[in-house]
Parts: structure tokens; sequence; C-alpha cells
């Protein structure tokens, strides 16, 4: 009984994290997010072997809770088309074209 109980607590205190981990996330999390947020061990593997992982079209917000929460993993991140948002988080757009507008990474 004591193993169960002990277990049932783990698992609250395991997911309890997670969900803090992902609080400024209040929508489903697209696979992005998820790679980015919960990687899996394989995922973190292939990226200590040296591998980066292109994030694109992500909030502006997405990015920098990444870059402040998962600094060790910074050299193993790319994003493009990082999309700017308002403060309520919401996407801005352009007047002229009605399109989202994104940062501009300098390549053509």
């Amino acid at each position: 009984m004591i193993v169960n109980a002990k277990i049932r607590f783990l698992y609250i205190v395991v997911s309890a994290v997670s969900l803090s981990a992902c609080a400024h996330i209040t929508q489903p999390l697209t696979w992005q997010q998820r790679r980015l947020e919960q990687p899996t061990k394989a995922e973190l593997q292939w990226e200590r072997s040296g591998h980066v992982m292109i994030y694109e079209g992500m909030k502006d917000r997405e990015v920098e809770h990444a870059l402040n929460n998962h600094f060790n993993r910074v050299q193993s991140m790319m994003f493009v088309n990082t999309v700017i948002t308002d403060d309520k988080g919401n996407p801005l757009k352009d007047l002229d074209s009605g399109k989202v507008v994104t940062e501009d990474d300098g390549c053509d």
C-alpha cells in the first residue's frame, strides 16, 4: 500500500511540474511546442549529438520562454518566421496587407 501511495504521489508531482512548464500556453500543444517544451529522451539525445531543430512560425512569447527556460538547449534551436504578438499575445497583422507580421531573419 505504501508503494502505491508513493507512486500516486510521484505521478501527481510530475503532472504538476509538466503543467507548470507549459502554463504560458493555453491551447493544445502543436508538435513544435511539444518538441520544444517536452522533448523525448530520443529528441534530447539527437540534440546532444549536435543536431539543430528549426522551429518555424512560433510566437515571439514562445521563443522568449524557450530561450529563458531551456537555456541549456539553445545551441540546438533555430527560430525562423517568428510571429510578432501584441500585449495580449495575439499575432500582429500588417495594416495594409492583413498578413501576420513576422520577424525578418535577414535571409532572402
